[in-house]
């Protein structure tokens, strides 16, 4: 079931009512069972894989309780990033690895890509010692399948989550609000801005006789939605967690408003990012030594990076172009004396290069990727936003409309808060008849760009 299909927003308001009428000690099963329905909705595949890793991961931790063991964890991270390798280098339309056919099509293990992380870092922090207690059977399992995060994240920290899953979680007018308003939020960015992105990229990418402006439009456009796309997802499932009285971690903060790409990978997809960090980056020596022991760390960790968003080498282009903008970064602040600071240039520079590489990021091919490059070198088409010509594109003037209308208001809303400004407290400081009214707003922009639903969240498919 998708977080954008009709179905969706008639259930989720009684699951939230039906939510606070469970007693507390059931309450874990409850969700849980909520979670296993979730992925049901999407394929009984999904629900046995995702039980198989319930059991395997329960069972280390039941192991790495009594004995803190590193050659079990190695075991267990084999085990694992085993069948996250397969998941990655298998033939989806065959269901083969190798031309050797797979007993279970992983290709419909939704959310494998996330839940595997989840386990690999739980089992590491219970070794380490970073947390105490392991998980009993029903928070291992609703850890791993938790239905708001489940498909496309955000990545979640067993220590943070065990203290969600066992506190008391008494009905909340501020929770729900709190959450309806992040969820609204979410939807504009998905619904509002993304689905109309996708449609102009599609329409220029899907058409090589064109060249120049729109190319360059079009690209710009795939940094803007998969940014929406990616963030509404968040500040959705983060929206209903918080309804059903979880907290879940910010997974964005503002990132084209960064001046740097160290800074970008700080607030693009945080979960993420603080996983390589600790699971990848440290454990490979982090920054500790020479400046060329760091870069090799710095690789690393970007090609891992690559390799879990997808399969092919495209992704592994653009894992190495973001470790090589870092390093000639690092390079050019160790010749300043000055601690860098933001500036409008830099951010714009900063963007540039994100949207480069994430033209890798989307194309099948690195020759499909260099292809809609060159395109962009020509200098035609410059002229065309101002004749109908414009309408080919992708979107129509109704369409247009809608995506600026869209497109203005998450950038105030990411500006007044990359200025460290509560849009929240901000909103909660008018008058009600003014609350109203900017809700209703956005509810009937999202309403009006429900046609625009019919494509999955990007991140699903990693």
């Amino acid at each position: 079931m998708q977080f954008d299909s009709f179905y969706f927003f008639l259930t989720a308001p009684a699951v939230v009512l039906v939510s606070y009428l469970v007693p507390g000690k059931f309450r874990n099963w409850f969700f849980l069972l909520l979670s296993l329905l979730f992925c049901y909705t999407f394929t009984k595949t999904a629900v046995l894989v995702l039980a198989g890793f319930i059991a395997l991961t329960y069972g280390f931790s039941l192991i790495l309780e009594k004995k803190k063991s590193k050659p079990v964890l190695i075991l267990a991270w084999i085990l694992i990033g085993a069948v996250l390798v397969i998941y990655r280098l298998a033939d989806p339309l065959t269901n083969t690895l190798f031309h050797l056919p797979l007993p279970v099509s992983l290709a419909k293990a939704i959310g494998l890509s996330f839940y595997t992380l989840n386990a690999l870092s739980y089992l590491s922090d219970l070794c380490g010692g970073k947390i105490e207690h392991r998980l009993s059977f029903v928070e291992t399992a609703l850890f791993l399948s938790f239905f708001p995060t489940v498909t496309s994240g955000p990545l979640l920290r067993a220590g943070e989550f065990a203290e969600e899953m066992r506190k008391e979680k008494p009905l909340s007018y501020e929770a729900v609000r709190d959450g309806f308003l992040t969820l609204l939020v979410g939807y504009v960015m998905k619904l509002v801005i993304a689905g109309r992105c996708a449609l102009l990229v599609s329409a220029v990418y899907g058409n090589e006789a064109l060249r120049g402006f729109p190319v360059v439009l079009a690209v710009i456009f795939y940094s803007l939605e998969i940014y929406t796309d990616f963030a509404g997802y968040s500040l959705i499932a983060k929206g209903l967690a918080k309804a059903l009285g979880f907290e879940i971690p910010d997974n964005f903060r503002q990132p084209y408003f960064s001046s740097s790409i160290k800074e970008f990978w700080r607030r693009w997809h945080i979960s993420l990012s603080s996983w390589l960090r600790d699971y990848v980056y440290i454990p490979c020596g982090g920054s500790h030594g020479s400046r060329l022991f760091k870069y090799r760390n710095l690789i690393i960790t970007f090609l891992v990076s690559g390799f879990w968003h997808g399969r092919g080498l495209t992704f592994l282009v653009w894992g190495l172009l973001h470790a090589l903008f870092q390093i000639v970064e690092d390079v050019i602040a160790s010749k300043k004396k000055t601690k860098p600071s933001w500036s409008f240039g830099a951010a714009v520079l900063t963007f540039v290069l994100v949207s480069i590489a994430w033209v890798f990021f989307q194309s099948d091919s690195v020759s499909g990727a260099l292809s809609v490059l060159l395109r962009c070198l020509s200098i035609e088409h410059y002229g065309d936003i101002f004749t109908p010509m414009i309408s080919s594109w992708g979107l129509d003037a109704r369409n247009w409309c809608f995506l600026v209308i869209g497109l203005l208001i998450i950038t105030a809303i990411d500006a007044k808060e990359y200025a460290s400004s509560s849009v929240k407290e901000w909103f909660l400081s008018l008058s009600r008849p003014l609350q109203l009214i900017l809700v209703w707003g956005l509810v009937l922009l999202v309403l009006f760009s429900l046609n625009l639903s019919g494509t999955e969240f990007i991140y699903m498919q990693f």
